[in-house]
């Protein structure tokens, strides 16, 4: 590693240094390290700083990732100086965390500095800053119980509130809580505030966080948030998927949560009406806990078969518009929210006869229509047959959004708002009725019901999350329904009365936990195997030819390949070979 021997001269002989500085340059494209040398050799220039160097002619940010002794360099080139420490930049330990993100996630180590950066220039940060840990409120018994161990998951109910829950975490000492949102971040910051702590709200209070705060509360970033002193991490609503980094590296914060507080010996909270099938692997049985269920926990949840009643000539997709639901939408006093995801659907396939979806007899997805039925999950194969009633007519499941909000209009006779991501329009309390994608459930303040025309589309996409996903709809329904008098969830599937659907009608997520766990580790997914999306051109012939053991690669679409590995070591050198033949490499793909 290291600048060419032109970017290396200076004007003193390395003979005459102590320490080689190792820089990151903030520069797209350029993924790896080179050595300056502080300009006056008596400054102390720590881990983490932001400096100004020349590199290739030009003046660019970087960041000093390493100190290494002058002994150990070549004694036959100069080296160039920094030109200025320009700001205070991430600890010396959040360097070397971003260092393992960076391996772990296959990706540019400089992306992660810069999360982790303060976002204006900080020139000094004072020290011995005390918080004012004050007396705390009632805690919850069962979290309690977690700090001895370091930590755990806690299966928390989508309707009651955190507060009990971050009481625990607080009495530990300095907390770093961290919520998919940034309004729900702001709010904690803002709550905790009230009650006398102090408080940095990240990124904007990047220095005072520094500085050292009893709390730290941010969006995704705050998990690479400076505190010194650190005694615990809290990640809010782990399952949601905003936890995600989208770009290379794709870290989540759960793995960075778990994998800092391990190296600081503090103690990891991940909280979760339904936590993911990777928290629950790192906790165990011992460290995951949930409260006595109590009534409210949950709204109440029908399932309804919106193509029930029609002759057996009618195909499925002859409407979406079940009795039940049209009732709720004619009540002109009730607000009701109808989701239908159409972008990044499935092509859902359903029996002309019996309207069975075609599910996949190995791992339960959804079967894709082609020449025959193939299942986009596990790759089963077969002919275009109805298991149920053995008819070999088909037909494709076809809604959007906009045809929906005309029918519903018609059939309703009231005022329909059409609510996407796409679309600027916030939903209210004023009655009326609501049709959007999943982003409507984040915009709409409140609903009396909430119905999910195509639950089917959901939960049998071919992703080996989908299940998942599923019930973080479910998770944001219900949330949605906090304050109605009689909260109601409809969810429209033409397997109204199979297995499937069934664990949503008296939801138990522990119990669905354990099923998709054995699932999971039964077909290889994570967390019981490494996996990543890769995408490049023909240049990446010679890589994925040369598979080392431990490792899997199979072929999707045109210039997109999926890797799998039971071997951590091997996977990651794999994926380091693609990125060096430039090859985009996207680890724990959320949808795939």
């Amino acid at each position: 590693m290291g600048a060419t021997d032109e970017a290396r001269r200076a004007e003193g002989s390395a003979e005459d240094l102590t320490h080689v500085l190792r820089v990151v340059p903030d520069v797209t494209g350029i993924d790896k390290t080179f050595d300056y040398v502080a300009s006056d050799p008596n400054s102390d220039v720590p881990i983490g700083s932001i400096v100004r160097v020349v590199l290739n002619g030009r003046r660019v940010d970087a960041w000093v990732v390493e100190s290494v002794p002058a002994a150990s360099q070549a004694p036959d080139y100069d080296l160039k100086p920094i030109e200025a420490v320009l700001s205070v930049g991430p600890d010396p330990e959040v360097v070397d965390l971003a260092r393992w993100a960076a391996r772990r996630f296959a990706g540019p180590m400089r992306s992660v500095l810069r999360v982790a950066s303060p976002p204006k220039r900080v020139k000094r940060v004072a020290t011995n800053v005390v918080g004012r840990m004050v007396g705390r409120g009632d805690s919850e018994e069962a979290v309690d119980a977690l700090v001895a161990l370091g930590g755990g998951v806690v299966v928390w109910p989508p309707s009651r509130p955190l507060r009990r829950v971050v009481e625990s975490a607080l009495r530990t000492g300095r907390t770093i809580i961290v919520c998919p949102g940034v309004a729900q971040a702001r709010g904690v910051g803002l709550a905790l505030r009230r009650e006398g702590l102090s408080v940095a709200i990240i990124p904007d209070d990047w220095q005072r966080a520094a500085e050292g705060v009893d709390v730290v509360v941010g969006a995704r970033s705050a998990v690479w948030a400076p505190c010194p002193g650190l005694a615990t991490i809290v990640v809010v609503d782990e399952h949601d998927e905003r936890h995600q980094e989208e770009r290379a590296p794709t870290w989540h914060v759960r793995d960075v949560a778990i994998e800092r507080t391990r190296r600081a010996g503090a103690a990891c909270f991940l909280i979760s009406p339904l936590p993911t099938v990777s928290a629950i692997e790192w906790a165990g049985a011992q460290r995951t806990v949930s409260p006595a269920a109590r009534q409210g926990d949950w709204p109440r949840i029908v399932a309804v078969d919106p193509y029930s009643g029609g002759s057996e000539d009618d195909a499925p997709t002859s409407g979406l518009l079940s009795s039940p639901l049209i009732e709720q939408i004619r009540r002109p006093d009730t607000v009701v929210a109808c989701i239908l995801n159409v972008k990044g659907r499935a092509r859902l396939v359903a029996c002309r006869s019996c309207r069975e979806i075609a599910r996949c007899e190995l791992c339960g997805s959804a079967m894709a229509l082609d020449a025959h039925l193939e299942c986009r999950a596990c790759g089963h194969v077969r002919p275009v047959v109805c298991t149920r009633c053995g008819s070999g007519s088909v037909s494709l499941l076809r809604k959007g959004v906009a045809r929906m909000a005309e029918e519903i209009r018609a059939a309703s006779g009231r005022a329909v708002h059409e609510v996407t991501a796409e679309a600027d329009t916030p939903g209210n309390r004023e009655a009326g009725v609501y049709v959007g994608t999943e982003a409507l459930l984040h915009r709409l303040n409140g609903a009396d019901v909430v119905a999910f025309l195509d639950f089917d589309n959901e939960l049998f996409a071919p992703t080996y999350r989908a299940g998942e996903h599923a019930w973080t709809l479910l998770v944001l329904a219900a949330r949605a329904l906090r304050g109605s008098a009689d909260p109601l969830v409809i969810l429209q599937t033409a397997d109204s009365a199979g297995d499937a659907i069934a664990p949503f009608l008296a939801p138990d997520p522990v119990a669905y936990l354990a099923t998709e766990t054995e699932t999971r580790r039964r077909f290889g997914f994570p967390p019981f195997a490494r996996m990543a999306r890769v995408t490049g051109d023909e240049s990446l012939a010679g890589v994925l030819a040369a598979v080392p053991l431990g490792v899997d690669v199979s072929s999707g679409q045109r210039g997109a390949w999926l890797v799998r590995g039971t071997d951590d070591e091997a996977f990651e050198n794999f994926c380091a070979d693609l990125r060096a033949a430039r090859a985009r490499v996207h680890v724990d793909p959320l949808r795939y």
